[in-house]
């Protein structure tokens, strides 16, 4: 039984505190597998203790437990899904067992590979274009994340300087780094904000600022109800949902591979392509 049949189960006999509890779980899926304790306290009006009382009630150890049956169900859903378009027979999936750790792990790739397909039959090539045209018009380029979106800015940024251009990886955990960002941002510059789950307020806020500024703002993130999504004018997006962590990088790398892939071919249009392999062969002495 997933998280949300559980709920449906249990709504009958819940109190009228835990039914809004529940309700709120049940309408907003893609945020529970990510929200905090004291941000559901907020959002539910209801006390972090309450919450609490109400996860045990459900028939869950506590609220870490929640939000990864939130992460499954979410994973789980793109795998059927995937069943389904393709008319496959949806087999049966038994409850989670850590015990099975072949059998889980098996399903973790299934999972996985549900939400690679997902990612490309939704994919907008059009965007990605525009994306990496703003790239290679854009004077100065500032790539922004905490965390695994941190990561995903080093891999980003590594991947256009081996296609000659250069960036700046904004890490917004770190005050300095913030600082420096907000001296080279105008309009000339290009602000990537990336930011998955758990989102971070300060990416939010540099990006809020880019705008306010008139600098072009793309954001990377996994939905377009994202936060993010509201202080950008480019938008790529790519799910990152697993149930074991709460992101997994490996769809978001895809989108990396795939927008420097078409920065690398608009390059190949320009009349000074090949000019950093030029500099790279002077730089040992290479070229006549």
């Amino acid at each position: 039984m997933n998280i949300i049949e559980r709920l449906k189960e249990k709504y009958p006999e819940m109190t009228k505190k835990q039914k809004q509890i529940a309700e709120y779980m049940m309408s907003h899926v893609d945020k529970m597998s990510f929200i905090t304790l004291k941000e559901l306290s907020a959002e539910t009006q209801v006390t972090e203790m309450t919450i609490l009382n109400a996860c045990s009630a459900f028939g869950y150890a506590n609220f870490n437990e929640v939000k990864y049956e939130f992460r499954k169900y979410i994973s789980m859903q793109n795998k059927i899904k995937l069943h389904k378009e393709n008319e496959y027979p949806s087999s049966y999936v038994p409850n989670y067992d850590r015990e099975e750790e072949k059998k889980l792990l098996q399903e973790i790739c299934e999972e996985e590979s549900a939400m690679a397909q997902k990612f490309f039959e939704q994919m907008d090539i059009e965007q990605i274009f525009r994306v990496a045209d703003q790239i290679l018009v854009s004077k100065k380029i500032l790539i922004c994340g905490r965390g695994v979106s941190k990561l995903l800015a080093e891999f980003l940024k590594l991947r256009l300087a081996g296609i000659g251009i250069g960036a700046v990886v904004v890490d917004t955990e770190l005050n300095d780094s913030v600082h420096s960002a907000l001296a080279m941002m105008d309009r000339e510059t290009l602000v990537i904000a990336i930011s998955f789950p758990d989102y971070y307020f300060m990416t939010d806020k540099l990006a809020a600022y880019a705008k306010k500024l008139g600098t072009i703002v793309c954001a990377v993130t996994n939905v377009e109800s994202a936060e993010i999504v509201a202080y950008s004018s480019l938008t790529l997006l790519a799910p990152s949902a697993t149930r074991l962590f709460l992101n997994t990088p490996s769809v978001p790398m895809m989108l990396v591979n795939i927008l420097t892939s078409a920065v690398d071919l608009r390059m190949s249009c320009r009349s000074d392509y090949g000019k950093t392999e030029e500099k790279f062969a002077e730089l040992f002495g290479e070229s006549e």
